[in-house]
C-alpha cells in the first residue's frame, strides 16, 4: 500500500489533487493538511512515498514542509504544486528537496501525465518552468 501527504489550504484543490493522485497510483492512501504544522504532525506520525506541496500556506511556506518531510523520511517524492511561476519560488522548493514543481494551471491530463513522468525520473519541471 502506497501513501501520500497532500499540503494544501484550499479544500476544492486537495480533493482534487487527491483524485489525480489516486488515478495515477491506484489504492494510494491520502492525508491532507491545510496548514504546515498540521503537515508536520503528519510526518512525524505516517510514513509517506509521495508529498504535493503547496507553497503559500496560511502559517508558512511548503519549502519549510518540504525540508522537514526529507530530513524524516528521505525516501518521499517531493513534488511541488502551486500557481508561482518564477525563481523566487522555484529555487528554495528545488534546495529544499523537492523533486518535482508542477503548476496548477495544468488540464487534469497534462498534470496526469507529469506526476507519472516525474514517478519514472523524467524532467520534474512544468514546461513553464523550464522554458
Amino acid at each position: 500500500m502506497q501513501y501520500g501527504l497532500i499540503l494544501e489550504d484550499i479544500l476544492e484543490m486537495q480533493s482534487w489533487h487527491e483524485a489525480v493522485l489516486q488515478e495515477v497510483y491506484p489504492g494510494i492512501v491520502c492525508e491532507k493538511a491545510s496548514s504546515v504544522a498540521a503537515a508536520r504532525d503528519l510526518i512525524d506520525s505516517q510514513t509517506f512515498d509521495i508529498a504535493l506541496f503547496d507553497l503559500g500556506l496560511p502559517d508558512g511556506s511548503g519549502t519549510d514542509a518540504i525540508k522537514y518531510l526529507r530530513l524524516k523520511q528521505d525516501k518521499a517524492l517531493c513534488i511541488v504544486i502551486t500557481i508561482f511561476d518564477d525563481n523566487e519560488h522555484l529555487f528554495p522548493a528545488l534546495k529544499a528537496g523537492a523533486q518535482g514543481y508542477l503548476l496548477k494551471d495544468q488540464t487534469r491530463e497534462q498534470f496526469i501525465s507529469r506526476l507519472v513522468n516525474i514517478a519514472n525520473g523524467e524532467p520534474p519541471l512544468s514546461p513553464a518552468i523550464s522554458r
